[in-house]
């Protein structure tokens, strides 16, 4: 309500900046608890209240003196750990470089002897500097060839034998440093040298001279050392008991400050009247639940005893409302997924209502295992059986989040698995008989032992038709492959077009109910002429070869050898030339006049695409001509007559029409164009993409059989030996933890995400345009499991504490 006036400047910036620092506060105090590895007593509860206005200096006051309390005993016990850290370096470098001294005494005196001046007085040949202490292990190596270059070979280093892991005071982390020892001549040398030291950022330790004075000081240091420690322990003791004192409220007290932050910051985008007395704001209300939200103003009113009651009007705005798809726990896996591509138009159709049954069977069809499905409904069905116990949980584990949002989703998936696993006839990819085959037995005991496979053939003598799935005498034959291969890929081609034929029929109820009559004549005519002229016959030619052409017909004409080419029938209507017949006793054609009923569909086809590309534009450009003449004699009147100050949406209305009428001919051709080149394109890569189904499906089949082939049939149970009833153990093992993570996990996510890709791409591109904005309103809930929060509030706070100042 209030867009002009500065975030820092509006009405309740202060209570929403002192909310912000006191969930600083909090965060801070939950940094330091992890450090320390204390744990956040969990609540899970939305019970906390918000903090009235009365209550935020109490608190603020009980956190000051929290973090106070922490910061101080943080900055005492790293004070310690510097201190300590110093007298460990220092007792490292006592016993591993003092030993490298042996007993002797570091002195001039001693190495270089004494001699007689020219003035017959005692001196040193030269003077001699030693340097001591610990670097870096990782930086050990550079610093000794920085040392050696710098002093051009005049130098005597040793490193210590053994590292020493320290402790870093800040950061807590183990650091691995080792000890050296540097003799060199010469006051300038030894200044060089301990610059170098400065740019390694090397800690130097004086060590005495005398062994009776190392010895002393190892003894100070071990008594300082122990007295250190034990102060630590119990600087870390209190510290650690005022940290789980505060995580026994940490989360009652955030849950309240981000109640009370969130209640401000909305509070921030309303505007007073001019008593100041009074909170005017506008929002977006489901019609349905309007009655409920005036019934909560009216007991709100009615408990704080106020004097004028809390009311809710309806007002006209030019914006497009939000869209709001109302799920319960089974349909909103289905609608997350398609929310993930965009959200609704305002009233558009949503097609998460269609994927509810069409996402989990395309996924079935390419995961077709019946023991596989099974499994995932052992796991949905676990986590459907333990719902209410996470369900108001916030995981922190992201996997286990998606898979628990999903499981009525992968439910679905696993049922319609069951179903496609027995079509296809497949259980771990071995087919069972339900019934008796088709295919009648006529070879030999002798023959089947010598070839384990033979090929079937519809001519020799056969039962009844197989009634439901595939039949399992497949399995054994040779041309198992080229069969289903045949059948899965018409199959994926017939369940793709009408597929896609459902999505342009969805956008016909688009059209009428946006009243955009247009359309349905210009583009969902059009588009389903073309989609059914080219592709849908192309269905019905494969429906037509399995019933006029088999095997079984003992006529030559309508014999399996005489079945002509679909795909080469296809090509030559697209070609507009003629086909010619597989045998020279064969007909070109399944009956009489398809030539030119191909040829027909084809022109009818073609002739979609002019009116696809020019139909819309045109017609849009004379109405948008007229409506823009309208619009404008409209605004000028309402200028002329109208200068109240509310009738400002009314003339921000006319003017948005205004905008959407001036779109020149030119902008419509080039977004048609587009359009129609995208659809007749699509068109064929969409009709391909499907065969996905095919591919994928096969793919899952035959890897089942070779896991099942390589490892339990030839490891295990070929195995007759007598170790062969303990080794089928640790195969099957094997085979089962394969089976699980291959063929569940990773054949599972990759035909769920083609499966997304095919409703994305192939089915809600034809009616779905997903340009809307979703309906957010305030909940706590969705506060606190989100963790949202402006982003601008951080920084509107810093600007309001500098404008305090």
């Amino acid at each position: 309500m209030t867009p002009d006036v500065k975030p820092s400047q509006r009405n309740y910036v202060t209570e929403l900046c002192r909310c912000v620092e006191m969930e600083r506060k909090l965060l801070y105090m939950e940094a330091e608890m992890i450090k320390d590895k204390i744990k956040v007593v969990e609540h899970n509860t939305m019970a906390p209240k918000p903090l009235p206005l009365n209550e935020i200096a109490t608190l603020e006051n009980i956190l000051e003196k929290w973090e106070n309390e922490v910061l101080e005993m943080s900055e005492h016990q790293t004070t310690l750990l510097k201190n300590y850290l110093e007298l460990s370096e220092m007792n490292y470098v006592l016993n591993h470089i003092g030993p490298l001294m042996g007993e002797s005494e570091m002195t001039e005196e001693s190495i270089f002897g004494r001699t007689t001046a020219a003035g017959g007085e005692s001196g040193f040949i030269g003077r001699l500097f030693v340097l001591t202490g610990v670097v870096k292990r990782s930086r050990s190596f550079p610093f000794e060839m920085m040392m050696w270059r710098v002093s051009h070979g005049n130098i005597y280093y040793k490193r210590a034998n053994q590292d020493a892991i320290l402790q870093d005071p800040i950061t807590g982390q183990d650091i691995r440093k080792v000890a050296f020892l540097a003799v060199c001549q010469g006051e300038q040398l030894s200044v060089r040298l301990e610059k170098v030291c400065s740019g390694f950022h090397v800690n130097l330790y004086s060590c005495p001279q005398t062994f009776d004075e190392r010895m002393d000081m190892m003894l100070q240091l071990g008594i300082r050392i122990d007295d250190l420690e034990s102060v630590m322990k119990k600087t870390k003791y209190y510290r650690c008991k005022a940290l789980r004192t505060v995580s026994k409220q940490w989360e009652s007290w955030m849950v309240q400050i981000r109640k009370s932050k969130a209640i401000y910051h909305t509070m921030n985008m309303f505007t007073l009247d001019i008593t100041r007395k009074c909170l005017i704001g506008q929002c977006w209300v489901p019609d349905l639940d309007l009655p409920k939200v005036e019934d909560v103003l009216l007991r709100v009113s009615e408990k704080a005893e106020s004097n004028v009651e809390s009311f809710i009007l309806k007002s006209d705005d030019s914006e497009d409302p939000p869209t709001y798809h109302r799920t319960n726990k089974f349909t909103k896996g289905f609608q997350v997924l398609i929310n993930a591509y965009g959200d609704s138009t305002y009233r558009e159709l949503n097609p998460g209502l269609y994927t509810v049954i069409t996402f989990p069977f395309l996924f079935a069809l390419m995961f077709g295992d019946f023991c596989h499905g099974l499994i995932l409904l052992i796991f949905a069905g676990w986590m459907v059986s333990v719902e209410k116990e996470h369900m108001d949980k916030n995981s922190k584990n992201e996997i286990w989040a998606i898979f628990f949002g999903g499981r009525y989703v992968i439910l679905m998936m696993s049922l319609f698995t069951l179903y496609t696993g027995f079509l296809y006839n497949e259980f771990f990819c071995k087919s069972v008989m339900v019934m008796t085959p088709y295919w009648m037995n006529t070879y030999d005991k002798e023959t089947l032992e010598k070839f384990r496979y033979v090929e079937l053939n519809p001519v020799f003598e056969t039962n009844a038709p197989y009634i439901f799935g595939v039949d399992p005498v497949w399995a054994l034959s040779k041309n198992k492959i080229m069969y289903l291969n045949s059948l899965k890929m018409k199959m994926s081609i017939i369940i793709g077009i009408v597929h896609m034929m459902f999505g342009l029929i969805l956008s016909l109820f688009n059209h009428l109910y946006f009243k955009r009559h247009y359309s349905i004549l210009l583009e969902s005519i059009p588009q389903i002429l073309f989609l059914t002229c080219l592709f849908f016959w192309l269905v019905t030619m494969i429906y037509m070869k399995w019933f006029i052409f088999s095997g079984k017909y003992t006529e030559v004409k309508r014999g399996a050898g005489c079945a002509p080419l679909i795909l080469i029938l296809f090509i030559d209507m697209v070609l507009m030339s003629t086909t010619k017949p597989v045998e020279d006793d064969c007909d070109a054609y399944m009956f009489e006049g398809q030539e030119k009923l191909q040829r027909f569909l084809f022109l009818v086809a073609v002739l979609c695409v002019p009116v696809l590309l020019f139909g819309t534009p045109v017609y849009l450009y004379y109405t948008y001509k007229k409506k823009k003449e309208e619009a404008l004699k409209k605004i000028s009147q309402f200028r002329r007559y109208q200068r109240r100050e509310s009738d400002k949406y009314a003339e921000a209305k006319i003017l948005k029409e205004i905008a959407k009428y001036s779109t020149p001919f030119g902008e419509l051709m080039i977004h048609q164009a587009v359009h129609t080149i995208e659809f007749v394109l699509s068109t064929i890569s969409h009709t391909a993409s499907y065969l996905r189904l095919w591919a994928l499906s096969l793919a899952h089949e035959q890897l089942s059989e070779m896991l099942w082939v390589m490892v339990m049939s030839k490891l295990g149970l070929k195995d007759t030996s007598s170790t062969g009833c303990i080794k089928i153990f640790v195969i099957f093992a094997i085979w089962a933890v394969f089976s699980l993570s291959i063929l569940v996990v990773m054949e599972g996510l990759s035909a769920f995400l083609h499966t997304l890709r095919l409703h994305w791409v192939e089915f809600m591109s034809k009616f779905y345009s997903g340009t809307g904005y979703p309906f957010k309103p305030f909940s706590f809930k969705a506060i606190l499991s989100n963790d949202s929060k402006d982003d601008n509030t951080e920084a509107m706070c810093k600007r309001k504490v500098v404008t305090y100042q």
